[in-house]
């Protein structure tokens, strides 16, 4: 009789429990299902957006290749105010500052790749934008901001060729020592960033040749035999 009692309060005891908190278990239901709709929703959202920006950026390039850059500008705009946080914003714009630095415009091409560099959400992008940036500064003569923007080098391959950059706008400058040491510096990476043979010959053009040793004396002709006595003259 004891042990039924004892089930019999535990069944009511499991009863209570769940009716108390049914509402609760219902409520965790209905928020995990809202949350794994909602996941699925944005995932979908967030895969038009790409392959919408991913046409846009082949209309890009075509308009580019049609040397529409006022249509390609449009493009760049419309993708970095609407689908900024695809990869393709950036694609776009790094196309159209190419088109800038080919046409001449180094100005244009600057704008849109500090615009890059301060907008992208790839490290590995920005490591590339930040050089390509540098490279254009130095075309522009400024050699200073230049300078400020190699500042931040990063590890890894990129780093032979932010010290290839930095050694030609330190001659630039005129300072072939700081130059000599940055391109030594680009050699001494084991990474493949660079032309190795493009910067040894920068140095070796730069470097003074060895200095040829001096060539030994020729030694000094024997003197000549002294010539008989002729008879009858003392010697």
């Amino acid at each position: 009789m004891d042990e039924y009692l004892s089930e019999r309060q535990q069944i009511d005891w499991l009863r209570s429990t769940l009716k108390e908190n049914a509402p609760w278990a219902l409520a965790s239901v209905v928020i995990t299902l809202g949350l794994f709709v909602g996941w699925q929703q944005w995932k979908a959202w967030g895969d038009r957006q790409a392959a919408t920006a991913a046409q846009k950026y082949e209309t890009t390039l075509d308009a580019l290749s049609r040397g529409d850059a006022e249509g390609a500008g449009r493009l760049v705009k419309e993708l970095r105010d609407s689908y900024g946080r695809t990869p393709y914003s950036d694609l776009a714009a790094l196309a159209l500052a190419r088109f800038d630095v080919e046409g001449g415009k180094l100005g244009d091409a600057a704008g849109l790749l500090e615009t890059v560099l301060k907008e992208t959400h790839d490290p590995d992008l920005a490591t590339v934008v930040r050089l390509r940036l540098a490279r254009v500064q130095r075309a522009e003569g400024k050699a200073d901001a230049a300078l400020a923007t190699l500042a931040a080098a990063p590890a890894g391959t990129a780093s032979p060729a932010y010290a290839d950059v930095r050694g030609d706008v330190l001659l630039d400058k005129g300072d072939k020592a700081g130059a000599l040491a940055a391109w030594r510096e680009a050699l001494a990476s084991k990474a493949s960033g660079v032309n190795r043979e493009l910067v040894e010959l920068k140095i070796a053009a730069l470097e003074p040749p060895p200095a040829m040793p001096a060539a030994p004396a020729a030694p000094a002709a024997p003197a000549a035999p002294a010539a008989p006595a002729a008879a009858g003259q003392k010697p």
